[in-house]
């Protein structure tokens, strides 16, 4: 029986979100050049970052629902295919409703690989789940940041036909996910079994409690998303309106922030496991306000490290919200891993937009005060979250691999 973290499973599954998210942050850096040759204005051109972002989001709870009424584990590669295809044909595309075209063929590939992913990770992880999501998202968050520096540099050194080589990570991760499946088949629960909790929660025993609960858990995600692509979107905004010789600054303070990010996501699953998943939650989103307060109003070193301390607690829980979805609704791990995925950071998206508006109309300072003092009511909502005091033991955790179902005999025969 398998109670720890299947290394070769996870790695595969974390180098396809790797994959995946390199070619969706990628989007970015073909911006300018598709607006220079198709003469776009900024409507038309933000209108491409739009249609893949909403078909990446809001079609992954349809293929997490989808995947719990009936496995469907090649998704795996052909997400990572039709990610990084889609993405690699928007330079080459001649009309720019094609170039609309191969942004959502894209978000699709992103979108059927998410929920059964992390679906998949949640089965190889074992019993240390928070541990195994948050390798999984740490490399997704990774792959972010690799994308537009990889493209930058394959488009400075071969042109446009440079683009191409964005299909490699994508071939990689497909073939690799391919050769996995048999593997990942082991974990796959029989039809109509029921699968034990994890005991991270106490979930409530009714309907109406149920659902209750998961809102609370999108909208702590979805606050949280709207906090980080916040501070992404306004901390360049905010020193270089101070002054134009703050850009290199301004850069370097998103670099700290998205690299500290990443830490965080991969040190709170871990921490979750040993120390408990209430405690690391609330005690990193209780942190997220004064860092960001000192960040405000100070300079130098000690703006830099509050920030990238800021980055570290905002983001180490993120993982931990998904885990305890899935616990939430165990019988339909990919339809809680899409509505967190998809509806939680979507409405964070839409949250960020929301503090343009305020940023129009009172300024970008107050908009980061704003921004910082959000993490009050994460904490406020964490606290109201039903944990279990801990984990209670199961006869046969959910993610024991199905070798051989047919030798299993039933409940009280010897």
């Amino acid at each position: 029986m398998q109670t720890g973290i299947n290394k070769r499973g996870l790695g595969g599954l974390a180098f396809g979100h790797l994959a995946i998210d390199m070619q969706t942050s990628s989007l970015a850096v073909m911006i300018p050049l598709l607006l220079i040759n198709f003469r776009l204005d900024y409507t038309t051109a933000a209108l491409i970052v739009t249609v893949n972002t909403v078909t990446s989001y809001a079609l992954q709870p349809f293929f997490g629902l989808l995947s719990d009424r009936k496995p469907m584990r090649w998704l795996l590669p052909m997400g990572c295919l039709l990610a990084a295809g889609g993405m690699v044909a928007v330079l080459f595309m001649p009309d720019y409703w094609l170039v609309l075209l191969a942004v959502m063929v894209s978000g699709i590939g992103a979108a059927i690989y998410h929920p059964e992913g992390s679906r998949n990770a949640n089965f190889v992880s074992g019993d240390k789940k928070a541990s195994g999501m948050s390798f999984f998202f740490f490399c997704g968050n990774m792959g972010s940041a690799l994308g537009p520096i990889v493209l930058t540099i394959l488009l400075g050194i071969f042109g446009t036909s440079g683009a191409v080589g964005m299909l490699i990570p994508g071939l990689i991760g497909g073939l690799l996910l391919w050769r996995l499946l048999p593997l990942y088949g082991q974990y796959t629960p029989k039809r109509n079994q029921r699968r034990a909790v994890t005991g991270v929660l106490a979930p409530p025993t009714t309907r109406a409690g149920m659902l209750g609960l998961l809102a609370m858990l999108l909208s702590i995600i979805g606050l949280r998303s709207m906090v980080q692509t916040g501070l992404i979107t306004f901390i360049p905004l905010y020193f270089i309106a101070q002054s134009s010789t703050n850009k290199e600054y301004a850069a370097f303070l998103l670099s700290v922030f998205v690299f500290c990010a990443a830490i965080g996501t991969l040190i709170g699953g871990p921490l979750a496991d040993r120390l408990g998943h209430r405690t690391v939650m609330v005690a990193t989103l209780v942190l997220v306000m004064p860092l960001l307060l000192v960040f405000l109003n100070s300079s130098g070193p000690i703006q830099v490290i509050a920030l990238g301390l800021a980055g570290i607690t905002l983001v180490a829980a993120s993982s931990l919200t998904i885990v305890m979805a899935q616990d939430l609704l165990p019988n339909n791990i990919g339809l809680a891993t899409g509505l967190t995925l998809g509806l939680g950071f979507g409405a964070g998206g839409l949250g960020a937009a929301a503090l343009g508006k305020y940023a129009d109309a009172f300024g970008l300072g107050q908009t980061l005060l704003v921004i910082a003092l959000i993490p009050i009511a994460l904490v406020v909502m964490s606290l109201l979250i039903p944990y279990k005091t801990k984990n209670l033991a199961v006869a046969r955790p959910e993610n024991s691999p199905v070798i051989a179902p047919e030798l299993e005999q039933p409940v009280g025969r010897r």
